[in-house]
């Protein structure tokens, strides 16, 4: 609706608001001719054409709003406010034909049913409109707006009763003149006033901001109303109708809201149809276009889209989805409705540009992982390549001292059968067999690696309880526990094999000794962690503890040897240790890092 319409429809509201305030100010000037009842000129059977006409009017706006509200509940509302100043106006007419002063009152009484419910259905159109009656409590407050109307309607029509409200006397000829008002009548005009201003805060504070002006016209036409209300109070309008005026006034000031969609409102179902921001249209069973959106531009391919819309068999599911090539960058959506079928066009060009944009970032990420893979390959070919060379080299290395080492007992043996000699010969025998365990144990590293690189916890089990098992039958007191989890690397085993055969050569330079040893793992790392692992990262770690207990006054020159070979061999190595040296034995504390680690 453009704003030149807006305007004129303002107008003719604004019109017909001044309209029926000349009129109730002729009815009070006594322009009009005059009947007499109990006295007193009435301005209602003056009027009682101008009712009778503006009836039908009032039945014919509540039928508009059936057709062009388009929120039920709200139009169920506006059609309750028509009725209602309908049946004020039958009342009116009803009332003053009547010449019993008792129900001449009653019907008096029921001016007040329709002032406060339409105010009431008002202020309940405004919360709808608002989205405020989507809220719990909602409920609540329209039960107690209710409750308070049905107590105010109960206390009005009791007047006879009490005359809280209205203070009169029958045996007055003149009472329907002569009343004065109670504390009841100021409750009641002050709840209508409370509602009103309601319906305006809340119809304020959901407006956009565009329709924030259109309270303009809505205030002037209250403030019409109050002038009027306030003049018939103090009985200059005395004469006046005031269902007519207030009905007008009424019906004027919802019109302005319904018009510049304070409250929802189309003029016909096409025009709400057409208004709709998408580019839509409403199908036949046979595929024929019958309504559509302002959005929706005609082509070429529609027969086709309509023909893949039918054969989609929108039957057995309420909606499908396809594209065309015919149609680029755009998505059709069927929905299954009364009488025909729903197609949606929807503009995705910019999905489909950002579609297209992701996969060529795909293809990118996808090829560059790809050569981080190869890379990363090569890299660990390198790594095991040159990790097997140091190993080789160091296990060359310590072969090599250790067969001197064997090249040396051997060529200084003891000739003698004397029990010296023999103790000595026989010690040194010991020691070559221990150095050549060790040389084996370290030169199936090399096979080892070739072959089978991991070594489980069975097979390091093994190689530990058989070399205790050789200390023992030397006469040394020895235990090995291995309890790790998972298969570890040879360079580790290697260092594993150092701290074993030179604690053995150790414990059998000792007198009386006592060997314990035990191997675990472990992880390191984490958040939070204080181990210098990068947040998010762990390590696994391998730990050897083991401890020689030896009677102080009984070692020699080899016990103190091995152990300085093996804190020499440890500190070449890439390993945390801990090696004490005490008169009465050592301990060791050795933690090695897995060359693999772990994310």
């Amino acid at each position: 609706m453009g704003i030149d319409r807006k305007h004129v429809l303002i107008a003719c509201a604004i019109a017909g608001a001044v309209l029926g305030l000349v009129l109730a100010v002729l009815q009070a000037a006594g322009t009009f001719p005059t009947s007499n009842l109990h006295g007193m000129p009435t301005g209602a059977s003056r009027s009682t054409g101008f009712m009778l006409a503006m009836a039908p009017l009032l039945a014919a706006w509540g039928f508009t709003i059936h057709l062009r509200c388009s929120d039920a509940q709200i139009a169920r509302y506006l059609k309750a406010n028509a009725a209602l100043c309908v049946a004020w106006l039958l009342i009116v007419t009803l009332k003053y034909p009547t010449s019993n002063d008792h129900l001449v009152s009653i019907m008096w009484y029921l001016y007040y049913v329709p002032m406060l419910l339409t105010s009431t259905f008002s202020l309940f159109s405004a919360m709808r409109a608002s989205a405020l009656d989507r809220m719990p409590v909602t409920s609540y407050a329209k039960r107690a707006v209710l409750a308070i109307d049905a107590a105010l309607i109960a206390l009005v029509l009791t007047n006879n009763l009490h005359h809280m409200v209205f203070r009169f006397s029958f045996d007055d000829p003149l009472w329907s003149g002569s009343y004065t008002y109670g504390p009841g009548y100021w409750v009641v005009l002050g709840w209508i006033i409370t509602q009103i201003a309601l319906f305006f805060a809340c119809s304020f504070a959901a407006a956009r901001r565009q329709l924030r002006s259109a309270f303009v016209p809505l205030a002037l036409i209250v403030g019409v109303l109050g002038t009027y209300t306030v003049l018939y109070i103090l009985r200059f309008l005395i004469g006046s109708n005031l269902a007519l005026v207030y009905s007008i006034l009424l019906i004027s000031c919802l019109e302005i809201a319904l018009d510049l969609g304070i409250l929802p409102s189309y003029y016909w179902r096409e025009s709400m149809f057409s208004a709709l921001p998408f580019n839509l249209r409403i199908l036949s069973r046979t595929g024929e276009v019958a309504l559509h959106t302002a959005l929706f531009q005609p082509s070429a391919h529609d027969d086709a889209l309509h023909s893949m819309l039918l054969q989609s068999d929108l039957s057995r599911r309420s909606i499908t989805s396809f594209r065309t090539t015919a149609v680029p960058h755009t998505l059709f959506r069927g929905y299954n409705v009364t009488g025909g079928s729903a197609l949606l066009a929807e503009d995705v060009t910019a999905i489909d540009e950002r579609r297209e944009t992701l996969e060529r970032q795909q293809d990118s990420l996808r090829a560059h992982n790809e050569l981080l893979k190869h890379r990363h390959a090569i890299d660990g070919v390198l790594y095991r390549t040159q990790q097997e060379r140091a190993l080789i080299d160091e296990i060359e290395q310590t072969l090599a001292a250790k067969t001197r080492r064997i090249d040396e007992l051997l060529s200084d043996l003891p000739r003698g059968n004397d029990p010296q000699s023999l103790a000595q010969r026989r010690e040194r025998l010991t020691e070559v067999k221990l150095l050549i365990a060790y040389c084996k144990r370290k030169g199936g590293l090399v096979l080892a690696g070739k072959s089978d690189p991991a070594f489980n916890r069975e097979r390091l089990q093994l190689v530990f309880n058989e070399t205790a098992a050789d200390l023992r039958t030397l006469g040394i007191d020895c235990a090995a526990l291995v309890d790790v989890k998972r298969v570890l690397p040879a360079s580790t085993v290697s260092v594993l094999y150092d701290c074993l055969y030179d604690f053995a050569a150790a414990a059998f330079a000792a007198s009386n000794p006592i060997l314990m040893l035990f191997v675990s793992d472990k992880v390191e790392g984490g958040e939070g962690s204080g181990d210098g692992v990068a947040v998010g990262q762990h390590r696994r770690v391998v730990e050897m503890r083991a401890a020689l207990e030896a009677e102080e006054s009984a070692q020699t020159e080899g016990y103190t040897r091995s152990l300085e070979e093996l804190r020499r061999v440890l500190e070449r190595r890439n390993v945390r240790f801990a090696l004490d040296i005490a008169p009465d034995g050592a301990t060791l504390a050795v933690q090695a890092t897995e060359d693999e680690g772990i994310a």
